[in-house]
């Protein structure tokens, strides 16, 4: 399975450039690609630079994330999404990244699981409809916390399933999966072209229901259980990539080479692991 890396992984120690260089150096396949880093990198750039670095490199762009928390919104902070979204769609178009990330709302008071998913549908069609003349497609990424509208795999999947849209998919992030306790069989029961984009991180030996981004850690680090999680995609047909998203305050610290140097090794340690294993099981 490739690898791919996500800038959350640096978010406040270096540049998109710079993970563009990095990634490029220490072999990964694809990144993933901030908005706020891109943003930032529009200042000095042009989308056009952006266009040659790809058109040089055997680095490819993954996805643009994220619309963030898009639901439960007034119509100036939607309309300001609807606006992002429309420069991440043009930029993708033109690089070649097919996949934008959005994210649900939290702390939305007491909305039941009706509203949330009838609102979250809503927000969804107006969203896609921007993009409907396009070869975009929006990856919806349920976070498990407590307090996000969207938890679960089962949640989230029960609205994609609604939709039934082409270009609608999950983004199966490890850390979320596992932070709400998500019930693995309902990953077996996620078609296999709903799944858009696969992260991978672990996380520290801490109650479910009371973990959150910082508590993540390498691949093969913590307790999550990555193999079984893989070994479900696998057996689904997922081919990848797996892409490295940690937002641990502790690896913004460390120089941003040794940080994307070390989560391209720490996955593709687990990678081997569980390709090893997968084949001795089925031997």
């Amino acid at each position: 399975m490739e690898i791919a890396f996500n800038e959350a992984t640096t978010l406040s120690s270096s540049t998109l450039e710079q993970d563009l260089q990095l990634c490029e150096q220490f072999g990964y396949d694809y990144i993933e690609i901030r908005l706020d880093k891109l943003k930032e990198y529009l200042i000095h750039h042009t989308v056009e630079d952006l266009v040659n670095f790809f058109n040089t490199s055997n680095l490819k762009p993954l996805s643009l994330n994220a619309i963030e928390f898009f639901t439960f919104q007034n119509k100036t902070s939607f309309a300001l999404m609807e606006k992002d979204l429309r420069l991440l769609a043009e930029i993708g178009e033109r690089i070649g990244c097919s996949t934008i990330v959005v994210v649900p709302s939290f702390d939305i008071g007491h909305k039941t699981k009706t509203e949330i998913k009838e609102e979250t549908v809503q927000c969804l069609e107006r969203l896609v409809s921007i993009i409907e003349h396009t070869s975009m497609k929006l990856a919806l990424e349920f976070v498990g916390y407590p307090n996000c509208s969207i938890n679960t795999i089962h949640q989230a999947n029960e609205i994609i399933e609604t939709m039934d849209h082409p270009q609608i998919g999950l983004v199966v992030d490890c850390f979320h999966v596992y932070a709400m306790n998500s019930n693995l069989e309902d990953l077996r029961h996620v078609k296999d072209e709903n799944i858009l984009l696969f992260h991978i991180d672990d996380c520290e030996d801490l109650p479910q229901g009371s973990l959150r981004d910082w508590h993540r850690l390498w691949p093969g680090d913590g307790v999550i259980p990555i193999e079984e999680i893989y070994n479900i995609l696998r057996e689904k047909g997922f081919k990848g990539p797996a892409s490295v998203e940690l937002f641990r305050p502790a690896y913004w610290e460390l120089p941003p080479e040794q940080c994307i140097q070390v989560a391209k090794q720490r996955v593709a340690d687990v990678l081997e692991t569980c390709n090893s294993n997968y084949f001795l099981q089925k031997g």
